[in-house]
């Protein structure tokens, strides 16, 4: 009888690993809900493959992946699954672009739909509301506050402000008058309609990736993640209020594709450089004598300038700030900061903040460079105190740097070069 219960016990146990392996588990953004939701019983039906969902905001799933909790699939905020590539949480190999998604105005079902077509328009729309709800953690909170600070109304809306885990919810459930999240998410909650997106200038795209957990045995992981790409999972895309990922116009071109000026350049390039070419050089081999010239003269720029790694990495960090540049922002965060930028410094750049601790010489290259992007000139004062502390040729030199990079970013933003995996901060959208 004993060794009756035993073989049961173990026929259970193994009917439940059975189970587990297969069952494909999925951790999804809200913003991405009403997509996989879709999408998930297809895949399950051509695979014969179970799948359990679990839903948050991407903050929080990123905190419970972090803790343990076990999963097979990922679709996050792309710098989240970046960051968790990063902490070995993630399989870099399996990071895939799925969607992006524009930032709305929620409102309930029942109510008027404010005018949010201008930015005079959201202004007083935000003005008049009596309470206004976003997710605190979420990708919407930091474009929000940076429209508030672009108004000047921080501390009127702030006394105002709800933070929920789902603005379109608390919207449904007449929590707040106004709700502030992605498109995609208003879609889905049901009592809750959407008044708008944000209107050009304003609006910020978040991109969505999903990857497979490092710790995940399932074949299936990788093949809903391809599933979710497929040339039938875009209309579901669209339908859902999302847009597809942008594409890498210039992508790595492979040997076979190569011309003889072409593989000069490459072989020339890592002559010098001692290393594969990568980011921008990708796009630029199309023309293979700019992309050895401008190699050339980077080599000075970057290494050999008049001005200390400190300062001239301080200098790219604000050109690719000023280009929402993220791919020459990663490849030079973490150099600034072992060259010795205060990551305080870096992080209120990133933010399009001005940095309240600069040492001077930092101070006097930050107000050069802001007044030489913006308003396409610099000020006798500015020049003057720039060429006293660092002498004409460093100044110079600086210029020199802003359009090295500056050239390098517009190659970057035009060709839509992935930015990669990184743990430094997202460079959203300046409002202007």
């Amino acid at each position: 009888m004993r060794s009756l219960v035993a073989l049961l016990c173990l026929a259970f146990a193994l009917s439940a690993v059975e189970a587990r392996a297969q069952t494909l588990t999925v951790l999804s953004s809200n913003a991405t809900k009403a997509v996989v939701e879709e999408l998930g019983p297809q895949f399950e039906k051509a695979a014969r493959q179970q799948i359990v969902f679990k839903f948050g905001n991407s903050a929080e799933l990123k905190a419970r992946i972090e803790k343990g909790e076990a999963f097979d699939v990922a679709i996050l905020t792309a710098p989240l699954v970046g960051e968790l590539v990063t902490l070995g949480k993630l399989t870099a190999a399996t990071r895939t672009d799925i969607a992006r998604a524009g930032a709305g105005m929620a409102v309930h079902a029942q109510a008027s739909k404010p005018d949010i077509s201008t930015a005079d328009a959201l202004k007083g729309a935000l003005v008049n509301a009596r309470s206004i709800a976003y997710a605190g953690q979420g990708a919407t909170a930091v474009i929000m506050r940076s429209i508030f600070e672009k108004f000047g109304i921080s501390d009127a809306m702030n006394a105002k402000t709800k933070l929920v885990a789902s603005a379109a919810h608390a919207v449904a459930a007449n929590e707040a008058e106004l709700g502030f999240t992605q498109i995609s998410e208003i879609l889905n909650v049901p009592g809750s309609v959407l008044a708008g997106p944000l209107p050009a200038g304003l609006q910020v795209y978040t991109n969505f990736q999903a990857a497979t957990s490092t710790t995940s045995a399932s074949p299936a992981a990788a093949a809903f993640i391809k599933f979710l790409t497929a040339p039938a999972a875009a209309a579901v895309i669209k339908t859902k209020g999302m847009e597809l990922p942008d594409q890498d116009r210039l992508p790595p071109m492979t040997e076979a594709q190569l011309t003889p000026a072409q593989k000069q350049a490459v072989a020339d390039f890592k002559t010098a450089r001692g290393v594969e070419i990568s980011g921008p050089f990708y796009p630029l081999l199309r023309s293979p004598e700019l992309m050895t010239r401008a190699r050339a003269m980077g080599d000075y720029l970057r290494y050999k300038s008049a001005l200390p790694p400190r300062l001239s990495e301080l200098v790219i960090l604000i050109t690719a700030r000023e280009w929402t540049q993220q791919y020459e922002w990663n490849a030079h965060y973490q150099i600034a900061l072992k060259a010795g930028v205060s990551p305080e410094v870096a992080n209120a750049i990133a933010e399009g903040r001005r940095p309240a601790a600069m040492s001077d010489e930092e101070t006097i290259l930050y107000d050069f460079c802001q007044e030489l992007h913006r308003n396409k000139n610099v000020s006798d004062a500015t020049y003057a105190r720039a060429v006293a502390k660092f002498g004409e040729q460093a100044v110079v030199d600086t210029i020199g740097i802003t359009g090295y990079y500056t050239m390098l970013a517009m190659v970057l933003n035009t060709s839509r070069t992935p930015a990669g995996p990184s743990p430094a901060p997202t460079l959203r959208p300046l409002p202007r």
